[in-house]
């Protein structure tokens, strides 16, 4: 089944609330392949990897959704 970047992003969030960080990381990278520039996507990344103590990876994710989304 084929999920909207919309339904790709709600996954992502409730595997990342949930804990499932890996399974979190991989819808949000899914939906930056097809839309780099997708706000919420690069600020929800960002979040993630700043729990996971990967802050200078999330800065540039932060950057990009200040940039589209400001």
């Amino acid at each position: 089944m084929k999920l909207s970047i919309q339904q790709a992003l709600q996954q992502g969030v409730l595997a990342h609330r949930s804990g499932r960080f890996k399974e979190a990381e991989s819808f949000y990278k899914t939906i930056l392949n097809i839309d780099p520039n997708h706000p919420d996507a690069n600020h929800n990344l960002g979040v993630l990897y700043v729990s996971l103590n990967k802050s200078e990876n999330a800065i540039e994710l932060f950057k990009e959704a200040l940039k589209t989304n400001s």
